[in-house]
This record gives structure tokens, sequence and C-alpha cells, in this order.
């Protein structure tokens, strides 16, 4: 260095890894703040944060769910390399969001960036924005989606169909896959996982069907 030899301290392996993982978490840390200011309309509230693993009621909730929960969580990193969510549908009532929740709370309690958001929240919240600030905003909302480690789309099929929902739904959902980024869907309506062309594809078209069974594990 001009012209003269000089020493240099380097980091040992330990120091390195240590150095990565510390600049990792505050940036999810950032990244959550982000995400959480754009998503207005999300179900992270004070009943969001109430709902987790260790409050689990097994008398209202079964084993098996907890333990699939459970299992999701654990092999998190593993299955967001692969863009694996769920989508979990069955009759109201039965424990759907209350899952959904305690995933998005353990995830971050490890400072994962997840957002957890219920469908006609986020129509409402995109449509806002829109009226206001015009597509740029709109996108910016669309971006921020596609940005959270973990998406959780709460009741799909319960929004009032249009064009638009229709469009700005496939969008979401493009977005995640092309990402290949994990979305867990949770959803009232009767899914027949055995054929192509069911209620998924009358209601959204049929290819937002297939990027959701394409992306999404039926439980």
């Amino acid at each position: 260095l001009l012209g003269k030899k000089r020493m240099v301290p380097r980091m040992c392996k330990c120091a390195r890894e240590e150095y990565y993982a510390t600049k990792q978490l505050e940036e999810n840390k950032e990244k959550q703040i982000r995400l959480e200011s754009l998503i207005k309309n999300s179900l992270m509230d004070t009943s969001f944060y109430e709902k987790t693993f260790e409050a689990w009621d097994f008398k209202k909730g079964s084993r098996k769910m907890y333990n699939l929960g459970i299992k999701y969580v654990e092999r998190f990193q593993e299955l967001k390399k692969e863009g694996i969510g769920l989508l979990i549908h069955g009759d109201p009532g039965n424990g759907k969001t209350y899952l959904s929740c305690c995933i998005a709370n353990r995830l971050l309690q490890a400072y994962t960036p997840v957002i957890c958001v219920s469908i006609n929240g986020l129509l409402s919240r995109i449509k806002e924005t829109y009226n206001k600030w015009g597509d740029e905003a709109e996108a910016d909302i669309l971006r921020g989606l596609g940005r959270a480690d973990l998406l959780i789309i709460d009741d799909l099929g319960t929004e009032t169909p249009t064009d638009w929902s229709r469009s700005t739904i496939y969008n979401i959902i493009d977005s995640r896959y092309r990402s290949k980024l994990p979305l867990i869907i949770t959803t009232n309506l009767e899914v027949d996982t055995s054929k192509t062309g069911g209620i998924l594809a009358e209601m959204y078209g049929r290819r937002t069907e297939d990027r959701i069974f394409e992306m999404c594990t039926p439980v």
C-alpha cells in the first residue's frame, strides 16, 4: 500500500460467521418494520400475538395440526429455498387462522420477516393506496408483499369477486411464485385437490389455481 507492506487483521471463521449472522438479523428487523408500515390492514394486531403454539388448546385444535405447524417452522429455511407453502382449507371455525398465526409468531420470534393479512384487508389497503397515490403506490405494496420471507393470506374467497380483485390476487400470488418464496393461504372454500378446474379455477382462473397448487401443499 503506497509502496509499503502492511499487516492487516483478518477475522477468523467464527468471527465472520457471527458478523454475517448479526448483519442478517439487523436486515431482517428493518425489513419487518418496512413491511408492517406498508401493510397497515394486516391481522398483526394485539390478538394476533396471543395466537402461539405455547397457548395451543388441544381441546380445540388437533395435535396433528399442531405437529404440522411445528414441523413447518422447524424446516422453514429449507422450505423457503424450495418456495413451499401451505393451502389450509376447511369449514369455518376449525382453527385455520389460529394455526397460520402460530406459524407466523414462531418465525417472527426468530426475526424472520413475515406478513399475515386477511384478503379483504389486503385488497382494501391496495385500493385505498391506489385511490390516493395511483399505480406507483400500488406497485410499492405488491413489491413489499414479494419481499416478505413468508406471506400468509387469510380467508381467501371471502372477498367480493371482481375483475380487479381476481387480477390483483393473481399478481400477488404470481410475484411470490416468481420470487420462489413461500405462501400460506387459508380458505373456507371446498377445495378438491384430486383434480384441477375446481372452485379455485372458477373463482380466480386456471392460471391462479395452477400457481396455488404448485406452491402450496393442501392441508
